[in-house]
């Protein structure tokens, strides 16, 4: 091998060797400084100071680690910056949520017990109100724009504020990191679903309602939302967890039928009273599961979401929805889903003899959800009760 070639060999491998080291310490860096800066709680911003002298640490110790300034403080700078970056990821990492009881109110649940709550994973240890403000810092990055990120920032925070307050919610952590491993193309099927369950008299039986998340992952402000439906009725609430939302991968259904099987096996619940729910992509999970066991569910119901109209023109969807009402609730100024789609898709179902109930909130957009909190859970608790 020529001279030539030896030295391509080792800039090559110096390349490679760069991008190795330079990749975690600009994810720490990065990471470490937008909690810093746009995180929403104490624990956020110490894991974010925590990230960010971390990678300071390995950026210094690359670059500078021959260099005579740096050789007379190393030692000083280690024994400063390394206790510290600990001591600020250790405290809320033992102020991490620990999941909470197996027979709280609040609870996370796994298909058939395969499955482990992660206390101490860094999506537990970083609150999620924490991960929501910094995501919405960098969605205008993406499709959304400034107005619209700050908006749904405004609408979420306080709802997290509120189930701080309460100790099971709280307890409960998140479980965000699924979603992101969907993100990383990693195996994110981990089986968890959320239960919210109100304390049954001896004997009764509750009302459920399955909600599926949308795109994001199944954030915990959507159960805490939805648990109010039992200040005015008692009602079970059980929120699936499935990657980052894309309901309309092959898994999705099946789990949504077992986990409910489940449910009905193991709790007070009522089979007869038991409703389908999905948010945005999570729509696309109603559908098919409807498809998949169409007896298991009195009720379907469609927020904001994303209409398929192959699947509603199937014999497989139409003939048992006939014994069955759907409910649509949809945002008139709705930017991502236009109000004409789901007009449309109202319009067919109605044609094929289906009961379907239509409700336009005109001065809404797509997070109807969380801007007309009571008036959407009065609008569920209505639709249930004259079932």
């Amino acid at each position: 091998m020529g001279s030539s070639s030896v030295r391509l060999l080792r800039k090559i491998g110096a390349s490679l060797s760069q991008i190795l080291v330079g990749v975690p310490i600009v994810s720490l860096l990065a990471g470490g400084l937008l909690l810093l800066v746009f995180g929403a709680t104490f624990r956020g911003r110490s894991v974010g100071l925590s990230a960010a002298i971390l990678g300071g640490v390995l950026y210094c110790s690359v670059g500078y680690w021959n260099r005579d300034w740096f050789k007379r403080i190393r030692r000083r700078f280690y024994a400063l910056a390394i206790p510290a970056a600990l001591l600020l990821y250790l405290v809320p990492m033992f102020l991490a949520p620990n999941g909470g009881k197996a027979d709280g109110r609040v609870r996370n649940c796994f298909l058939c017990g395969q499955g482990a709550f992660r206390c101490y994973s860094p999506w537990n240890v970083v609150p999620e109100s924490d991960q929501l403000a910094v995501g919405t810092w960098l969605l205008p990055l993406g499709e959304v724009d400034y107005a619209e990120a700050s908006r749904i920032r405004r609408l979420l925070l306080p709802i997290y504020k509120d189930m701080d307050r309460d100790p099971e919610f709280h307890a409960a952590g998140s479980v965000m990191g699924m979603g992101y491993r969907e993100l990383a193309r990693m195996e994110f099927h981990t089986g968890h679903y959320y239960l919210f369950l109100p304390e049954a008299n001896p004997g009764e039986r509750l009302p459920c309602l399955v909600f599926l998340h949308g795109i994001g992952g199944n954030m915990k402000a959507c159960l805490g939302l939805l648990s109010r439906l039992s200040h005015h009725k008692k009602c079970a609430v059980i929120a699936p967890t499935f990657g980052f939302g894309n309901w309309d991968k092959p898994a999705g259904a099946r789990f949504v039928v077992d986990v409910v099987h489940e449910a009905l096996a193991t709790l007070p619940l009522d089979p007869d009273n038991v409703y389908l729910m999905g948010y945005s992509n999570g729509a696309m999970g109603v559908t098919r599961a409807a498809m998949e066991e169409p007896r298991l569910f009195r009720g379907l119901i469609y927020l904001s979401p994303v209409t398929e109209d192959e699947f509603f023109s199937t014999e497989e969807f139409l003939t048992p929805t006939r014994d069955r009402r759907i409910l649509f609730l949809h945002g008139g100024r709705d930017k991502r889903i236009p109000q004409t789609f789901v007009a449309t898709t109202v319009a067919f179902l109605r044609g094929r003899r289906c009961d379907v109930q239509l409700k336009i909130y005109e001065e809404e957009d797509h997070y109807l959800l969380f801007s007309r909190q009571e008036t959407v859970l009065g609008d569920l608790q209505e639709f249930m009760r004259t079932q």
